[in-house]
């Protein structure tokens, strides 16, 4: 028994050391956006193995990386052995841009793993950000000396907003890494005095929490207030289905201790659905300050930039003057207005159109931009000025971005189609009539009265008139001897008939036989006798006809009013009724 036990195990630990060679390296950022001076975490994870080099900083001109975190996970599922090493870089911006992280080389063993590249979005100055990881935070951390199993956290990037701004969050769902399983794919998220945009998924990572290991599961969003006051965000819930530790079979572990060894961990789990929920977290609202607020005010709430062009320098009279305004940054794109034409006089101007180019899932950062549509009404060498206003939330003031008018040549006017030109007729002097001995004289009314009276105007008129009258006579004759045809008159009554034979299978029963007889009666005529004659109808039918005619008989002159008819009954007269319109429509 102990051999075989040996043999077991030492074939349990081969097939783990085959599974262990799958080996891969990923990374990803804990947000694909800041501003100068806010950190983000790149977090690296190599998976399958034990051991790995990874380089200490990264080198990218405008970013400070550097390595400050390392985390380590092996466990036995059932007979699936998984090991993963986690390296957590800590980003620090120091410039505004674009920037692209380089494929980090990572060695395992005697082979070079690389990392995809990551892009991140920096921006000036410090607008509302997705706040650090939780590693960096007490209030979301497990208790001390406690190791808990799971847990969710909603994290804001502030705590005070203006009515209508955007406040980046994120849905945070940690896991320990000592269990597995599978999650839902979101959570259930939403409340009152707030609209949000659609939750996106932000790559899995890993990520030490008090000292312990945890898988993140993230889903960003952009909450938006639409009343002032304390606005609460309620907790939201995430389900899942995890594998969490069990206990083995009795006596299970004493075979292991026999060897000198333990029962390695996670090698039995139990199934177990749970629901992981945030806390509810509650930002103050404030409205809009009316120090400064410019009456055209058009809802825009960040940091913006604002870059304009015009087309074309030239245009003849009635072509259109396009103005190209672009506006980028972060903020409430969607509630923005368009910016302001400064000294348009001369200028017919239109509604401009919009369109929105996000560079983050949540559209909180991007351009928008918009184009307006303007024709001279007088001679112009300039266009219209540009004004576009916003409020900064992190001062609590108005800007203005401005931007002078361009030079242009306009020239006034509409395009009007050019007339055709149209022959005026010159007048000649009007010959004298010759006269003629065979010719009478002209009657009053000229030329005309002379016209035969078949090429007159209102000959043709009068007749098209009476042709008319005539064809919707002939038409309403016609139509009044078809619906009178017997053809017509029968094609009515078979369809009485079949309502009335579709309105037996809800009569009551008394009355079934007599409507079943009048039924007859307006098949073959009001002739009841003449049923039995139809060709076509087997003996079983013609009897089933000559028992109904009793039936009705027997209900109308014996003391026996009104005789039920059973279901059995019904259903043969009902069938046979409907064989007699058939052989009678023939």
């Amino acid at each position: 028994m102990k051999k075989r036990v040996v043999i077991l195990w030492m074939g349990f630990l081969l097939a783990a050391s085959a599974i262990l060679q799958a080996q891969e390296a990923t990374a990803g950022l804990s947000s694909p956006s800041t501003s100068v001076g806010q950190p983000v975490e790149l977090v690296v994870t190599v998976r399958d193995s034990r051991n790995a080099e990874v380089p200490q900083t990264i080198d990218v001109a405008g970013l400070r990386i550097e390595l400050f975190g390392r985390a380590t996970r092996f466990e036995m599922n059932n007979v699936k052995v998984t090991s993963s090493l986690t390296y957590t870089y800590s980003v620090v911006p120091l410039n505004a841009g674009e920037f692209t992280i380089p494929p980090i080389e990572v060695k395992v063993d005697k082979k070079t793993l690389k990392t995809a590249p990551a892009r991140l979005s920096v921006m000036a100055g410090a607008p509302p950000r997705l706040p650090n990881a939780p590693s960096t935070r007490a209030d979301v951390q497990p208790p001390a000396g406690q190791v808990t199993p799971y847990f969710g956290d909603l994290l804001l990037s502030k705590k005070k907003a203006y009515v209508g701004e955007v406040v980046p969050a994120e849905l945070r769902y940690y896991f320990n890494s000592r269990i597995s399983g599978e999650v839902g794919d979101r959570p259930n998220f939403g409340g009152e005095g707030f609209t949000a945009q659609k939750l996106t998924h932000v790559p899995k990572r890993e990520q030490i929490v008090n000292g312990e290991n945890y898988v993140v599961f993230g889903f960003q969003t952009g909450i938006t207030p639409v009343k002032f006051g304390a606005l609460e965000i309620p907790a939201s819930s995430l389900e899942a289905r995890l594998q969490v530790p069990g206990s083995p079979p009795p006596g299970f572990a004493d075979i292991f201790q026999q060897f000198g060894g333990a029962l390695p961990p996670g090698m039995f789990t139990n199934s177990r659905d749970v629901s992981i929920e945030t806390k509810p977290v509650t930002i103050e609202v404030v409205s809009l300050p009316k120090e400064g607020k410019p009456e055209n005010f058009s809802g825009a709430i960040g940091k913006f930039n604002m870059e304009a062009s015009a087309n074309p320098k030239k245009a003849e009279p009635g072509e259109p003057v396009t103005i190209k305004v672009l506006v980028s940054g972060q903020g409430n794109f969607d509630a923005m207005g368009a910016p302001e034409l400064t000294a348009d006089e001369g200028w017919r101007s239109y509604p401009p159109t919009e369109k929105f180019d996000p560079t983050d899932a949540i559209h909180f950062s991007g351009t928008k931009t918009f184009e307006f549509v303007l024709i001279a009404k007088q001679e112009r060498y300039q266009t219209p000025g540009l004004k576009f206003t916003y409020l900064d939330p992190a001062t609590g003031k108005y800007e203005s971005l401005t931007h002078p008018p361009f030079v242009v040549e306009a020239k006034a006017g509409e395009v009007m189609p050019t007339p055709s030109p149209v022959a005026i007729p010159v007048p000649s002097e009007t010959p004298k009539p010759v006269m003629s001995p065979m010719m009478p004289l002209s009657h009053v009314g000229g030329e005309s009265s002379w016209m035969p009276l078949f090429k007159r105007p209102v000959f043709l008129w009068i007749n098209l008139y009476v042709a008319f009258i005539w064809g919707v006579a002939l038409i309403y004759t016609l139509v009044k001897k078809f619906t009178r045809s017997k053809y017509m008159r029968a094609r009515a009554e078979a369809s009485r008939v079949r309502i009335a034979i579709a309105e037996l299978a809800t009569c009551e029963d008394a009355a079934f036989y007599e409507l079943a007889s009048g039924c007859l009666a307006s098949i073959v005529g009001g002739d009841a006798e003449m049923a039995g004659q139809i060709p076509g109808l087997t003996d079983a039918e013609k009897e089933v006809l000559r028992v109904l005619q009793e039936r009705v008989a027997e209900s109308k002159y014996s003391s026996k009013a009104g005789v039920k008819a059973t279901s059995d009954e019904r259903e043969r007269v009902t069938q046979v009724l409907a064989r007699v319109v058939i052989q009678y429509a023939k």
